[in-house]
């Protein structure tokens, strides 16, 4: 019988003997399994050790609960036929967009998939010339593109959020070629590396069900008749459909706006913006757990309750990871983090984020897009080019600019321009990104004192949210919008979850 026994102290260099061991010590002969859950605890810098939960097989034992087996693959869970006059359609094939196809496969209805973009093996060619120099594709980059952004974001699949469906993304993901840590891991991760291939196998996957593709075929319009979806337009041609699901994410600004103009019902809500901030990995480890012997790259999460009342907070924080230029319109810059597998660059970012309300931006539905684009036009105009403004973090807090940035090392890729934030972002942004890396460097030492910012990061979620109803759809008959460009989701976990249940709405909208 398999059961859970939790709490087991590990040290940092165990393997499955050292596991067995504690097993036996704790509760007798039982049978290590696998590993349920995996966290490190470094509260104590000079006893630091892993704290796991594991699966033992045996006879029954009263102090251990009965341990079910998590879902291996998406099953049908709604117990019913469904029968459509069309194919669905979905736009986008991020997170949301992909388990969204593999719900409706699985359930044999064949869906059509539009991707602005290219496929994630092109994509990845187009990123790394954009990246060496070239010039920007506005359909093919870190923003769009097969996989979606977090294709190009380090694959962190940690998430604030509570779901059955979580255990269903994770085993999916194992089961088209992530490593089987991320079924375990407190902050489970892919790697941008690994995701890439694991993006194409759930491609295959959906197609051998039925599924199709369609890359580089932006959607220009979703087409709406007599208050009900009738299909989209892409590349001058009309796709007849009553099922849409949208799942385009945060940076389809022009998809948006247009279904906002064609009575699409949405509000404004808040977001927030500031800039990357780089260290040295040694220095964030060194910050957390006194040494860096044996550990796995230190991540940290950091956050500060502004004086003025607003927040900030670290977002996307990547060990051993790579800024890079995430623009998806020319003549602008925009910057977002990534890792590898490995985590090995050397490096540690993440964003430092201020809270922006929207009455901060204006009073219009759309105003948020509009701010945001100001700032990454402003950030572009620094240096004319896709360099990104930059400074070092002492000089950022003391308000000064800082000299000779380009002898400073990074991983941004296309280059630093010496900046005056105070030219780009308002005193808000500048005066709350101040007070919290202060505060931040109580938390990690040198983590105000050393390093450099890198701006602008201004994509961290949607500025608005598309209404539905409990079935899940806008008030447009069979319009479904999901995912975080519907304002639904902010992660790669939460978007592919809510991609499964807005499929699983449009069944039951439609079951017999």
């Amino acid at each position: 019988m398999l059961q859970k026994l939790s709490n087991l102290r590990l040290p940092i260099d165990f393997d499955n003997s050292v596991i067995a061991r504690q097993i036996q010590k704790k509760v007798g002969n039982y049978r290590f399994v696998k590993i349920d859950r995996l966290s490190l605890d470094s509260r104590r810098k000079n006893d630091i050790h892993y704290v796991a939960s594991v699966v033992v097989d045996g006879k029954p034992n009263h102090n251990l609960q009965q341990y079910k087996e998590k879902l291996t693959q998406i099953k049908q869970l709604v117990d019913c036929k469904v029968n459509l006059s069309s194919r669905p359609i979905i736009v986008g094939s991020g997170p949301c967009g992909m388990f969204a196809g593999l719900v409706l496969a699985h359930y044999g209805l064949s869906p059509i998939i539009f991707e602005g973009g290219d496929k994630v093996e092109n994509r990845s060619k187009i990123v790394t010339n954009f990246n060496l120099g070239g010039d920007l594709c506005e359909n093919t980059n870190i923003q769009f593109g097969e996989g979606g952004a977090g294709t190009f974001s380090d694959g962190k699949l940690n998430t604030g959020i509570s779901s059955e469906y979580i255990s269903v993304v994770l085993n999916e993901f194992v089961r088209h070629g992530a490593k089987e840590d991320i079924l375990y891991s407190a902050k489970p991760h892919i790697g941008t590396d690994i995701l890439k291939n694991v993006v194409k196998n759930i491609r295959n996957t959906i197609v051998s069900l039925g599924g199709e593709y369609k890359f580089n075929h932006k959607v220009d319009e979703i087409v709406i008749k007599d208050g009900r979806v009738a299909g989209v337009k892409a590349k001058g041609v009309t796709y007849e459909s009553e099922n849409v699901i949208l799942a385009c994410g945060h940076s389809a600004r022009d998809t948006i706006k247009k279904l906002y103009s064609q009575g699409v019902n949405m509000s404004a809500k808040a977001f927030a913006v500031g800039a990357r901030v780089e260290h040295s990995q040694q220095l964030i480890d060194i910050g957390q757990y006194g040494n860096t012997k044996g550990l796995p790259a230190a991540d940290y999460k950091l956050s500060h309750r502004l004086s003025s009342g607003s927040g900030c907070f670290t977002f996307c924080m990547c060990p051993g990871g790579y800024v890079m230029p995430s623009m998806s319109e020319k003549n602008t810059v925009v910057t977002n983090g990534m890792s590898e597998n490995k985590r090995d660059s050397g490096f540690a970012n993440s964003a430092v984020l201020v809270g922006i309300e929207p009455k901060d931006y204006g009073d219009g539905v759309l105003d948020g897009f509009d701010y945001q684009q100001r700032l990454e036009r402003l950030a572009f105009d620094i240096g004319k080019s896709y360099a990104a403004p930059a400074v070092k973090v002492s000089d950022f807090i003391d308000g000064k600019v800082t000299k000779n940035i380009a002898d400073i090392k990074s991983t941004y890729a296309r280059g630093l321009e010496c900046a005056d934030f105070q030219k780009v972002f308002d005193k808000k942004v500048v005066d709350g990104m101040r007070e919290g890396l202060v505060a931040f460097g109580k938390k990690i030492n040198g983590f105000d004192k050393n390093g450099i910012l890198i701006g602008v990061e201004s994509r961290s979620s949607s500025p608005v949210r598309i209404d539905r109803d409990d079935k899940g759809m806008s008030n447009i008959v069979g319009l479904y919008p999901s995912g975080e460009g519907a304002g639904f989701a902010g992660g790669i976990t939460s978007s592919a979850v809510d991609g499964i249940k807005t499929a699983l709405k449009l069944v039951q909208n439609n079951k017999q």
